[in-house]
């Protein structure tokens, strides 16, 4: 799916955030499969950089609060 998914989109990252280095080798989940995004239909995937991809997940937990860090064997979750 990967694969074709690149291919539909000429390799071209769709995301395009500062930094993009515009040549997409992952896919990114349009609507992410734990919001109830589709985890294989074509329609929720589109081809993204490495770096749009990463940065997008990250800003995505960060505005819903949901960083959990490890401190030990204990764990905090803390809010920006």
């Amino acid at each position: 799916m990967r694969a074709l998914v690149l291919e539909r989109d000429r390799h071209t990252c769709a995301v395009q955030r500062e930094g993009c280095t515009t040549v997409a080798t992952t896919v990114d989940h349009i609507v992410s499969v734990s919001e109830g995004g589709d985890f294989y239909d074509p329609t929720n995937l589109r081809a993204a950089c490495p770096h749009c991809n990463s940065s997008r997940g990250w800003r995505e937990r960060k505005e819903r609060n949901q960083f959990t860090y490890r401190v030990g064997v204990a764990r905090y979750k803390t809010r920006f």
